[in-house]
């Protein structure tokens, strides 16, 4: 374990969070899990220190930073790593670990699957959701556009000392620093769409003909297939429909389609959860069932 976490290190990117940062991600507690991993990770293989800790385990010892990098199957593999000093004054550590492990001490290593959203992160009562949640978004803040990584500087003594024990070179440190552009809080529509462009959906910036409602109007986009269209939730399809690229337990977006503006205008629709949700039907082997003199190009 110890040679494929050098292997993943040595090729890692490195990343530093700052509390204003942190900040920023916290605002988004209540967003649920709809990206797209792969289209996400900031970088193949990385390592991530918080300036304030995302989680703590037994005896309050805090989680200080995550190392990540691809696994044998497609997947990744997570490893977090505690803060050697609080584990020393805790009396879970002896003072030789400051030397030799620096700053950072290895707690746990985790797998996912391929494509594959973390179910720590969807789910509040498992014990790792904290740091799970806390590092994902912090990738989600970083592909919206709320975070924005600064030109790379040298990294932290702690860092540097911690990269020289696993036999790697110290190299700069992209900081992580609330995006001027990006103050505002995204809404669910904002991210979906942002997700689409990343996972190469083809989505156009068209302007509907037609004044929409306020609410409906983040959720429309324009495809050259299918012309004006509206993204919502269709509670009836259930989990066998995947439209969007396939998720975790903790993603949802296979409940998701590329609507007619018409057809869900006529329908109804409801903002439910924060998703635009409309009772238009859906049958397996016929797809959503619309009027094609709906479709509008």
């Amino acid at each position: 374990m110890a040679l494929a976490e050098t292997r993943r290190l040595r090729k890692a990117e490195l990343f530093y969070v700052p509390s204003e940062a942190a900040q920023t991600v916290a605002g988004l507690e209540d967003m649920p899990c709809i990206a797209h991993i792969t289209s996400i990770v900031p970088a193949r293989a990385g390592l991530m220190v918080w300036e304030e800790p995302p989680d703590r385990i037994e005896g309050g010892i805090p989680i200080r930073a995550v190392s990540w990098g691809p696994a044998y199957d497609g997947g990744i593999w997570w490893s977090w790593w505690t803060d050697t000093a609080a584990c020393i004054r805790a009396g879970l550590g002896e003072a030789w670990m400051l030397s030799a492990f620096g700053g950072l001490t290895f707690h746990e290593e985790t797998h996912t699957p391929p494509d594959l959203w973390p179910e720590q992160a969807g789910d509040p009562d498992m014990p790792e959701h904290a740091r799970f949640h806390s590092l994902l978004f912090a990738w989600v803040a970083l592909a919206c556009g709320l975070l924005e990584r600064t030109a790379a500087e040298q990294p932290s003594r702690a860092v540097s000392q911690h990269l020289r024990r696993m036999h790697l070179a110290p190299r700069p440190v992209h900081r992580l620093m609330p995006s001027p552009e990006g103050t505002n809080r995204p809404t669910l529509a904002h991210i979906l769409r942002r997700q689409l462009q990343l996972d190469e959906v083809a989505i156009e910036e068209r302007p509907y003909p037609q004044p929409l409602p306020t609410e409906v109007e983040p959720w429309h986009v324009y495809r050259s297939d299918s012309g004006h269209c509206l993204m919502v939730h269709i509670p009836s399809i259930g989990s066998e429909k995947i439209m969007m690229p396939p998720g975790g337990p903790a993603r949802r977006t296979s409940e998701f389609v590329f609507a007619p503006v018409k057809s869900v205008l006529r329908a109804g629709w409801q903002l439910r959860n924060g998703y635009l949700e409309s009772p238009l039907r859906y049958e397996h082997g016929l797809g959503l069932l619309t009027d094609p003199a709906d479709n509008e190009y």
